[in-house]
């Protein structure tokens, strides 16, 4: 089975907050409480779930949505099983996840087995109207369909609303709340029809690519189901909020950078491009290309095992009545009557020429090595062997060449291969202006879900060459994208009037030859190497001249780990060396409070949990949702063995405690609440998902307990062999710094280690923006880095008794020393967490012997850090 990737345990994570959330507070608010952002519900399902997940192309969003259909059934349905809507865009795409889900061996549905104990049935719409009453009720099921076929003006579509007498015993046996539910027709009349069934089971909803459907019409399509929650996957989702233009923003939940995809090994960047004027240099320099890539992959495969064949996705031109476009079989021809290509490797792909349907590329004996299409591989094709898009027209717009740029974005295996050749991937058109070419390119990769940011950072060109026209004269263009805006001001007149910067495309570009004199004096205009480098870039290119543009060289950034001794060895301190021994649980209290376990929730009450009138109508909301879906189920008959045996394998896995300890901790707890307020065990059975999230925090909070005992043992105790020095260190490295954003404010920032600064908010709430700018600004600093948060393999991290601690900033002192510096607002200072930061941060700070520095300044005061800098430098 597929292992989740960091970030996605991320994204879920956050799923299953809010739904947690949800079930207390209601959508909006937990919306809220996630985000600090405003909640847009939709006006046809104003108190339901519906949010989104913004993962970008190659990121995984089918496992991803395995995983959060069952966090969705346990955490907010409360349930053991669903029934799923799972709505794709296209055809092709439906085809491809019902393959896959309904394969046994297929990741995706190894995936939802294993969630769901493996009583899963799959089914498309016209088998869905044929299921039966027990295997909605004892399946998780899954119906797989496009949004479209379940539009009324679809024939498909008519039949769900329709009565179907396979469907009768569905309505068998309703209460009246359950007919309330249902959809009549004339006269009163309920239908025996899909949409009614699905109404009484209350859906779950996963959208793939949802962007296209959030209009009026996809809106009032999903309400008649019914739906409890609606999950939203895509790449680009609908950010303008326009209700009377029929714009409807998704609501954002998480969203997944494409630098955190990188530092995964899950796609192909940077992606480095080339232009020529001709298209036939353009195929030529194309093939040139694959070449060297197929040499480097022989070698690799020497040194792996792993084949890799480097294909070549070539974008022909539409034909087209006016003009004589560059077709795909005038494409075909010249490459195998100018460039002598087999036959063989050659296949098209268009609406009328299908070539590689049911052709396994990844096989060590298939031949094909270059694909022409138009448009057509733009949807459910996937092959990582696509390693170039050779477009021999101008790519004249991000639509133009969106779809097919994202089918040259996934690495093979998802592995990181050891040439680095093998981990980008390349992109070359026919084009007389660079700048065109770039900007079409970041377009379509924010169109694949990128950041602005990161599309700059990610597409790296060769300069243009100077072209003559006329007698003798020069007219020269190139451009280089910088991640600074220089100030051109001070420029000489006739410097100033050869040189412009396109502020919306970061783009710096020079119209005529530079000097030696142009090119200092343009370097100063800038303050991070890698804009000087472009600088330099362009006066070569200026004088007709190509040259190779290599990372700048950093030297690198180790810093200190906390370490401990252990049988005369030095180890990084992390959890495994307080949390070995396995404590009693057994022992300890095993009581509910009201606050921990309400009596409401198993006296029957209405769940009006909220303050605001709002939050009260959408918690309603939820249990309603309870309650029905109570009514469908048959609940065997409970005991307290049963149950207890029920709650420990739902808290599974816990490998700090023996499965004894756990149920002779549960059955206890299970006894005394029974005891204390007077309920049965069927009672309690009605609330078991409540009461299982109760006793997981019942039990971490003892947890908890013990492991500060053991983690204050460990570290502060008289004979612990605590040290910090250079033989354990953490080191930054670009290809691991994942950032989820990037900083956008105003500031323009000196002393980043990196081009770009990781989740860094202008003016976000704990002030941490004012912070970086006052460590930029500080003499004594040499370099920092802005520190993420959750990335063991890409930051700084220090162990406390309940998780890592990742400091906010990191930097190097110009006298060699290191500083680490934690932002905490005044009103959190005091508390438990920060004293608990602060008492290891300045532990590795004192057993540095000078090495190492620890500031924690309270609210704003910065000049904590310039005190501690100087009292330390005096000292």
């Amino acid at each position: 089975m597929l292992e989740l990737r960091n970030y996605q345990q991320r994204s879920l994570d956050v799923l299953e907050s809010y739904f947690r959330l949800a079930t207390q507070h209601g959508a909006n608010m937990a919306f809220y409480h996630q985000t600090d952002n405003r909640y847009r519900a939709v006006p046809q399902l104003p108190e339901l779930p519906y949010i989104c997940l913004r993962i970008p192309t190659g990121g995984g969003k089918t496992l991803m949505a395995c995983h959060a259909l069952s966090i969705a059934a346990k955490e907010f349905l409360q349930a053991e099983r669903a029934v799923c809507l799972w709505l794709v865009p296209s055809n092709t795409i439906r085809e491809q996840t019902l393959a896959a889900l309904r394969n046994r061996q297929h990741p995706y549905r190894q995936a939802i087995d294993l969630l769901f104990g493996g009583q899963v049935s799959v089914m498309d719409l016209q088998e869905a109207i044929n299921v039966t009453r027990g295997t909605l009720t004892g399946d998780t099921c899954i119906i797989v369909s496009t949004l479209a076929a379940l539009r009324v003006e679809d024939t498909d579509g008519r039949k769900v609303y329709e009565t179907c007498g396979y469907l009768m015993d569905h309505f068998s046996g309703l209460v009246a709340e359950q007919e309330a539910l249902l959809e009549k027709g004339e006269e009163g009349v309920i239908p025996y029809s899909l949409c009614n069934v699905l109404r009484l089971h209350r859906p779950l909803v996963i959208m793939d690519e949802a962007h296209n459907a959030r209009t009026q019409l996809s809106f009032d399509t999903l309400a008649r189901f019914n739906p409890s929650s609606i999950i939203e996957f895509t790449a680009t989702p609908e950010t303008e909020h326009k209700p009377d233009k029929g714009l409807f923003a998704s609501n954002i939940l998480h969203h997944v950078s494409a630098a955190e995809l990188k530092a995964e090994d899950m796609v192909k960047l940077p992606i480095k491009f080339e232009i020529r004027t001709e298209w036939k240099e353009v195929v030529a320099e194309t093939l040139k290309t694959r070449r060297t890539l197929e040499a480097i992959a022989n070698e690799e495969e020497k040194q792996t095992g792993e084949y890799i064949r480097p294909i070549v996705l070539f974008q022909a031109q539409p034909k087209n009545q006016n003009k004589e476009p560059i077709t795909a079989e005038v494409l075909r021809q010249s490459l195998i009557d100018d460039f002598k290509i087999p036959e063989a490797q050659i296949a098209i792909a268009t609406g009328q020429t299908r070539q590689i349907e049911d052709v396994d590329l990844f096989a060590r004996d298939c031949e094909i090595r270059f694909i022409i299409t138009v448009a057509a591989l733009k949807e459910g094709w996937d092959c990582s062997f696509a390693y170039i898009l050779c477009s021999v027209a101008e790519i004249g717009s991000a639509r133009a060449v969106e779809q097919i740029l994202g089918r040259v974005l996934r690495l093979p295996g998802a592995v990181r291969k050891q040439h680095d050749e093998l981990n980008c991937a390349y992109a070359l058109s026919a084009s007389r202006r660079f700048s065109d070419t770039a900007m079409s390119l970041k377009d379509a990769l924010i169109q694949n879900g990128f950041q602005k940011l990161e599309a700059e950072l990610f597409v790296k060109g060769e300069e243009a060459q100077p072209t003559f026209f006329g007698a003798g004269t020069l007219f020269f263009e190139a451009d280089q994208v910088v991640s600074e805006k220089p100030d051109l001001s001070q420029l000489p007149k006739e410097l100033r009037e050869k040189v412009a910067f396109d502020q919306k495309t970061s783009t710096i570009s020079v119209k005529k030859v530079l000097t030696e004199q142009d090119k200092a004096a343009l370097e100063k205009c800038f303050t991070t190497p890698e804009a000087k480098q472009a600088v330099e870039i362009l006066y070569h290119a200026s004088h007709g001249r190509k040259t190779e543009t290599k990372p700048v060289e950093r030297e690198p950034f180790r810093v200190p780990m906390l370490s401990i001794r252990v049988d005369g060895q030095l180890e990084l301190f992390e959890e495994g060396h307080f949390l070995d021994n396995r404590w009693k649980l057994s022992e300890c209290e095993a009581g509910l409070t009201e606050s921990e376990f309400p009596s409401q929730y198993v006296g029957g009450e209405s769940g009006e949990l909220d303050v605001n009138k709002q939050g009260n109508i959408e918690v309603q909301f939820v249990d309603q949702i309870h309650r029905q879906l109570r009514l469908l189920g048959i609940e065997p008959g409970w005991d307290i063995a049963g149950l207890t045996n029920w709650l420990d394998r739902q808290l599974l896995p816990h490998d700090d405690l023996t499965r004894t300890e756990a149920m002779l901790f549960i059955h206890r707890l299970l006894s005394q609440l029974m005891e204390s307020r007077g309920v049965t065990i069927e009672q309690l059975a009605a609330q078991k998902f409540r009461l299982k999230t109760a006793i997981a925090a019942k039990i971490d909070n003892h947890r908890q307990i013990a492991a500060n005992d053991s983690y204050q043992k460990a570290l502060f105790s008289a004979d612990a062999e605590i040290e910090v020095g250079p033989e354990v260190c953490f080191e930054y490295s670009l290809d691991r710094y994942s950032a989820n954003y990037y900083y956008e404010g105003p500031y323009q920032f000196r002393k980043h280690y990196f081009p770009l600064i990781g989740e860094l908010k202008d003016g976000g709430k704990e002030g941490e923006d004012k912070c970086a700018i006052f460590l930029d600004q500080l003499d004594a600093v040499k370099y920092w880095v802005r520190n993420l948060e959750r990335r063991p393999e890409a930051s700084f991290w220090l162990q406390t008794s309940t998780d890592k601690f990742y400091p906010d900033f990191v930097a190097l002192l110009k006298d060699g020393r290191y500083l680490v510096v934690e932002s905490k607002g005044e009103d959190r200072w005091s508390n438990d967490d920060s004293k608990e930061k602060r008492a290891v941060g300045e532990l590795w700070a004192d057993r540095s012997k000078g090495a190492c520095l620890f500031v924690m300044p309270k609210g704003p005061d910065w000049e904590a850090v310039s005190t501690a800098i100087l009292r330390k430098s005096d000292g």
